[in-house]
């Protein structure tokens, strides 16, 4: 029987620990995207691409916290909004660069809204 009595609070204290760790992440996910922006819009592309690819790198580490917190349709629209981002950095395309990391923003906020 006591077994049973500790299992609740297991799984309490692992979703305060997901939840309390998901809010850090999104911070850095939204620093990451204000960088990539501010790197547009002076047209450093080399410094564009390079957080593109940590953003990135930060998605892949952090997926698993995402699909947690999150549906199916949000982080698998990060994953396609990411390629769709490192295709418009690759072809110095401002707008589209704009759009997608807004979409990503949008997806951010609706797995983090909790």
């Amino acid at each position: 029987m006591m077994k049973f009595t500790k299992l609740p609070i297991l799984i309490c204290l692992l979703i305060s620990l997901l939840v309390l760790g998901g809010c850090k992440s999104e911070n850095v996910f939204y620093e990451k995207i204000n960088d990539i922006n501010e790197s547009v819009s002076h047209s450093n592309w080399k410094q564009t691409k390079e957080g593109v690819k940590k953003l990135s790198n930060m998605y892949k580490e952090k997926e698993w916290k995402l699909q947690l917190l999150g549906d199916e349709a949000e982080y698998e629209g990060i994953n396609v909004e990411l390629e769709v981002l490192k295709e418009s950095a690759d072809a110095k395309d401002k707008t589209q660069v704009k759009v997608a990391l807004g979409t990503i923003r949008g997806h951010l906020k609706d797995i983090f809204s909790f």
